[in-house]
């Protein structure tokens, strides 16, 4: 066998690094286009306008709609937490049961902060390794602070039921493989 041959062999081959890369990106669109359609089945709801000055002074409503689109929220938050599949699965799983149990729904002005938060939750309940309060903030644009502050009334909102049976991840799972990602491109 040459090292040419070899060589040719692994350049077909993604490493392991890069399927992850792929297969997290899939799954962001993914997790994108369902929060998407949720924002706009919430914009149809006959008292969308009265949700929205009611959460108005909520902690998770920003002041203005943030420039980034969820999107490009999401793959940031994928790039620089480096969460897990089953996380971000585990983070969507807490955004249902917050817009379940709460009368939060989300909008334009709470996305970004409701989903960084269930991803940071996420990750700390399903995660080994974590970085601290100071890199968190950076990666999602707002204080310290301020990301304690959310990171606590998530959990009391959830009424602090963070576990997920295996039953219940597996169907959230399996809901999301079955969607046909309409855009791989980021």
């Amino acid at each position: 066998m040459s090292l040419k041959s070899g060589s040719e062999k692994s350049k077909g081959k993604k490493s392991t690094s890069e399927n992850k890369q792929l297969l997290n990106k899939v799954l962001l669109n993914k997790i994108n286009q369902i929060l998407e359609i949720v924002l706009k089945e919430n914009k149809n709801l006959k008292n969308y306008k009265q949700k929205l000055v009611s959460q108005k002074n909520m902690s998770f409503s920003a002041s203005f709609i943030p420039p980034i689109s969820v999107k490009q929220y999401l793959a940031r938050i994928l790039k620089y937490s480096e969460a897990e599949e089953s996380t971000l699965i585990i983070a969507l799983i807490y955004i249902d049961r917050l817009n379940n149990i709460s009368n939060i729904i989300l909008t334009p002005y709470n996305i970004h902060r409701i989903i960084f938060i269930a991803v940071l939750i996420a990750i700390k309940y399903n995660e080994d390794n974590t970085y601290d309060f100071e890199y968190y903030s950076q990666v999602a644009g707002i204080s310290v602070k301020e990301l304690k502050v959310l990171e606590f009334e998530f959990v009391c909102l959830l009424k602090f039921k963070l576990f997920i049976n295996k039953k219940e991840f597996d169907e959230y799972k399996l809901y999301i493989d079955d969607i046909d990602c309409e855009d791989e491109n980021i």
